[in-house]
């Protein structure tokens, strides 16, 4: 992927808008405000990515992984330290619950966490581009970066990078988003860009 500084602009712009709307949609399900920062886009290698999870204490992940399909095809992922898997279900649910009732909840509320999230940020992105996507029902896994964006298929390959905090009564888990194109489906989304830029400016 090649975006110029405006292309990343516009994206960051189109996630937080979608962004905005999972805060408000798990705030509802937290009972307490649900704040998330302004997205950061980025793109690197696969490679590169994994260096800077690792490097942030995030090698091994709780994630989300859900694909979409229509004009583009997507995969995003949601990740979280895995540590934090837990202390994200307690946020979202309140209370001091025992260890092992958190324990059981934890893969049910990451999933309904990361389906909120990835559906409204793909939604945003699907309206401001006036596209179609579908998609497919979420996956939670816990393992290593590495494994989970797959960087053995395509080392090369490039990745959306996003990154995300989420704060819940003054208690903070950093998350990342990444997106995850075919190459045919990076330049469409360049394309789509351009025109939605071109389409801004007239």
């Amino acid at each position: 992927m090649k975006f110029e500084a405006l292309a990343l602009d516009a994206l960051t712009e189109i996630f937080n808008m979608g962004v905005g709307q999972a805060a408000h949609a798990l705030s509802q399900i937290a009972g307490d405000s649900v704040l998330l920062t302004v997205p950061r886009v980025s793109v690197l290698s696969r490679g590169e990515v994994t260096e800077h999870m690792g490097g942030v204490g995030m090698a091994s992940v709780s994630a989300v992984r859900q694909r979409f399909s229509g004009a583009i095809n997507a995969e995003a992922v949601l990740m979280f330290p895995a540590e934090s898997g837990l202390q994200l279900v307690q946020m979202m649910v309140g209370g001091e619950l025992p260890l092992e009732q958190l324990a059981e909840m934890e893969q049910e509320a990451l999933s309904e966490v990361g389906n909120i999230l990835l559906n409204s940020v793909m939604a945003s992105v699907a309206d401001a581009l006036k596209i179609e996507l579908d998609g497919a029902l979420p996956s939670v896994e816990l393992s290593h970066v590495h494994t989970v964006l797959h960087p053995e298929h395509d080392p090369g390959g490039q990745v959306l990078l996003i990154d995300i905090q989420f704060e819940v009564a003054a208690r903070e888990v950093q998350g990342l988003l990444a997106f995850l194109l075919d190459v045919a489906s990076q330049g469409l989304l360049e394309q789509m860009l351009t025109r939605f830029l071109n389409q801004a400016d007239s």
